[in-house]
């Protein structure tokens, strides 16, 4: 092996090492951007002035459309941030040969689709 072609090979292991590790660090945050979306979501609530009800009765009950819609649009992206970040970096360093990227890709991508809504037709 020539010096040139050791040289891609280092740099190709330590590019896909730092993808890994990167798509690991997202999979462990994950759990964090969740908690964040969740508290960002009562302090939107609170912020729209929407906050109504006691500890018994349905919270937000008269929150208007938009106010829950742009609640739920800013709770979906930042919950799937992590998700999506741990699908990338888990992808490039699995393009790059390192079979490590495929678990947190695998998580990832799980954690990102239990997390988007469905919608009944």
């Amino acid at each position: 092996m020539t010096s040139t072609k050791q040289h891609e090979s280092l740099e190709r292991g330590s590019r896909s090492g730092k993808a890994a590790a990167r798509a690991w660090a997202s999979v462990v945050l994950i759990p964090a951007f969740l908690l964040v979306s969740v508290v960002l979501t009562s302090l939107l609530y609170d912020w729209f002035g929407c906050t109504t009800g006691s500890a018994t009765s349905r919270r937000n009950a008269d929150a208007p459309l938009w106010v829950d819609l742009v609640t739920a649009v800013v709770a979906i992206v930042i919950s799937l941030v992590p998700c999506v970040t741990a699908v990338l970096y888990g992808r490039q360093a699995s393009r790059v040969g390192d079979r490590r990227g495929l678990i947190p890709l695998g998580i990832g991508a799980l954690a990102g689709l239990s997390l988007t809504p469905e919608f009944d037709s």
